[in-house]
């Protein structure tokens, strides 16, 4: 590679690194900047399914059901299905014990995954309005009607909720930097057109609008909301429906999520083509600023080091190689240091997402990332 190839390269890398962390931002808020959106006021409640795939459960099943039947909606208007996705625990044993009639259960002998689950669960779904979630998620009291009521708007395709995260010993909600950046891009986008994606824990669409993806899906979630908003309806996003869920007990265990969430963005990519596309307007313009470009920093940050050792030579590209080095070094520390200190977790964190999306990139094209992973112990 000779110096301007080298040049050239850093150059671009950097740029497009800073773009989807900073530039991307600063731009939605700009543009978002102002904006409100009036919140519709239902005349009627429409009728509602939740549909809940679990594996294993046994320890958050019950308690998950009663926090579903408990919520401030019309009794007669809400249904349950439950989908065991063919667990080896007592999860289906518990559900038939709910002698509530709003309950269905579905107790499936092999596991196949939470899509296929879900596949199978809508068809037999009888509200107007599906609600999906998870088995080790809380609902706030009030999460369906404000999920529900922006669907008086008849340009409402889906809704998607704000999850806050907790430790397991009832320590303070720990968002981090990565995840307040991700909530405020979400609602920005709302803001300004659709959010991209939803949490699995909380969100809702139209039922004649489910796009039945393929059963390989790897994250619904996300896929589910996008071809929402290529059936020409917004996806919004309600931070007052609220749901909780516990951290990952292990750092261990969540870097097997981050990577399988890496493996399913990448594989978003060809699900939702579409949504990339020039005429679909600022929503592609989102699509490839705050996801695919996001999804590739991995990338840009090895050819931005490769390309940097290059340009050495020059004092300039010396000082930007030393601030790199810098960079990785107090990523390191920040393995050994159990507090949390922002100068050396911010870093660290950045390092571990990237590696996440690298790995999850080489899971997705050799297709070593199983549908049904191993479920995130809590």
């Amino acid at each position: 590679m000779n110096q301007s190839a080298a040049l050239v390269l850093f150059v671009m890398s950097v740029a497009l690194i800073l773009h989807t962390y900073l530039f991307y931002p600063l731009l939605v808020g700009l543009l978002a900047r102002g904006r409100k959106r009036p919140l519709p006021q239902p005349d009627r409640w429409p009728t509602l399914t939740v549909l809940l795939s679990a594996y294993n459960e046994e320890k958050h099943i019950a308690a998950r059901l009663a926090n579903i039947l408990a919520q401030d909606y019309p009794r007669e208007k809400l249904q349950v299905l439950v989908g065991s996705d063919g667990s080896t625990d007592a999860t289906g044993t518990l559900v038939r014990a709910c002698t509530d009639l709003r309950v269905c259960l579905f107790d499936f002998l092999e596991r196949d995954g939470k899509p296929s689950v879900l596949k199978h669960l809508v068809p037999h779904a009888t509200g107007e309005i599906l609600v999906f979630t998870d088995a080790a998620t809380e609902f706030a009291p009030l999460a369906l009607k404000n999920l529900v009521r922006h669907f008086a708007d008849p340009r409402i395709g889906g809704v998607g909720g704000e999850i806050v995260f907790y430790h397991g010993e009832g320590g303070a909600t720990d968002e981090g930097v990565y995840w307040k950046l991700e909530t405020f891009l979400r609602r920005r986008e709302s803001l300004i057109d659709s959010c991209l994606g939803a949490t699995g824990a909380i969100y809702a669409i139209r039922r004649d609008l489910w796009p039945d993806p393929p059963a390989n899906t790897l994250v619904d979630d996300f896929v589910v909301p996008m071809r929402v908003r290529e059936q020409g309806r917004r996806f919004v996003y309600d931070p007052d429906a609220l749901a909780t869920q516990r951290l990952p007990s292990r750092v261990a265990q969540e870097m097997i999520r981050r990577i399988r969430i890496g493996a399913g963005g990448f594989q978003a990519i060809g699900l939702c083509w579409r949504s990339l596309l020039p005429w679909q307007g600022f929503h592609a313009f989102a699509f490839w600023s705050h996801k695919v470009l996001r999804w590739c920093v991995p990338f840009f940050m090895l050819a931005a080091f490769a390309a940097n050792s290059f340009l050495v030579p020059h004092p300039f590209f010396l000082v930007t190689m030393m601030l790199q080095l810098l960079f990785y070094a107090l990523a390191l520390v920040g393995t050994l240091v159990r507090r949390r200190i922002l100068l050396f977790s911010a870093p660290h964190y950045f390092v571990v997402i990237n590696l996440a999306l690298l790995l999850g990139f080489f899971r997705c094209i050799t297709g070593a990332q199983r549908t049904a992973w191993q479920r995130t112990a809590r």
